[in-house]
């Protein structure tokens, strides 16, 4: 679905571009805007394809839009073709400099600018394509495959960073260390097959208990780690043992489809003034751990 945004404060000028282009079935819509104001209302909040403008309009004209649109992240992207009676050739060179994509002359010669429109939009198209597999390729590398969690040193990333920002706006802190119960029993009896799949389970329960400014990520093995900003340590035991008991009533299947049932131990640790490095703060969650996993396993403990 494609949407042209046309801005022209002349309603004779509107009406014969909407002739030329309804036929053609290139746009799925076409909104309409009488000067620049109203013209980057609907650019803020419509999502638009392409935008065809008459340069020279009273006021808030074409030119004022294209210098709002280069500063605008919003809109940056965005194609704009301008429709000018302009015949100087440096202030034309000036606005492609600006970030004009096109510049077609008045009067325009409907097939000339139903052609440019189509070459512009497939290039819009085919920039969109670009971004979503960079994207798509960022995310890839920063995501465990099994899991569906961050990566190790994502997550160790994001919690060095979280560090830093909570020592400077002395906000709280808290991470999670989990580790699967003998984990390596499900491997032996059912596979590694199935072991893998125990994982992406256990790891679909937390992704429904986590935040959007939480991060989890699989640290090694059975291990995960789930940094929680803006948390302290009494917060971070709510969620732990939210996510441990969703852990314990869950029945999980092998490829045979043979049930399995796991359980988890955590330890969680609060970031304090004596901390210095990222390897404190995971050396004290990891002490809770091991605790959990002394005091019978399935269970949450918090770092003294």
């Amino acid at each position: 679905m494609a949407t042209l945004l046309v801005i022209d404060d002349s309603a004779t000028h509107r009406g014969g571009i909407l002739r030329s282009l309804t036929t053609t079935g290139i746009f799925d819509r076409i909104l309409e805007a009488t000067n620049g104001v109203e013209g980057l209302k609907l650019l803020l909040n419509e999502p638009i394809d392409l935008v065809l403008c008459d340069l020279e309009m009273p006021g808030f004209d074409g030119e004022k839009l294209l210098h709002i649109k280069r500063a605008s992240p919003v809109i940056r992207e965005i194609p704009f073709v301008f429709l000018t009676g302009c015949r100087d050739r440096d202030r034309c060179a000036q606005l492609l400099e600006l970030g004009a994509h096109d510049l077609i002359e008045k009067p325009c010669h409907p097939p000339e600018l139903v052609a440019r429109l189509k070459l512009h939009l497939r290039t819009k198209r085919l920039h969109d394509e670009l971004v979503q597999k960079k994207e798509a390729m960022a995310r890839l590398s920063t995501t465990d495959p099994v899991t569906g969690l961050r990566t190790r040193r994502f997550v160790c990333d994001s919690l060095a960073i979280e560090i830093l920002r909570s020592r400077r706006y002395r906000t709280p802190l808290a991470i999670v260390m989990a580790d699967l119960d003998h984990f390596k029993q499900v491997n032996d009896v059912h596979g590694h097959l199935a072991g893998d799949l125990v994982l992406q389970g256990v790891s679909s329960l937390l992704l429904e208990q986590v935040r959007a400014t939480d991060v989890a990520g699989r640290y090694g093995g059975e291990e995960i780690l789930i940094v929680l900003a803006h948390n302290n340590a009494s917060g971070a035991s709510v969620l732990a043992e939210r996510w441990r008991m969703r852990v314990e009533e869950a029945v999980f299947e092998s490829a045979k489809g043979v049930p399995i049932q796991v359980q988890i131990s955590l330890g969680i640790a609060q970031l304090d003034p004596e901390m210095t490095t990222v390897d404190h703060l995971l050396a004290r969650a990891d002490e809770a751990l091991y605790r959990a996993k002394s005091d019978g396993r399935n269970c949450v403990v918090i770092s003294d």
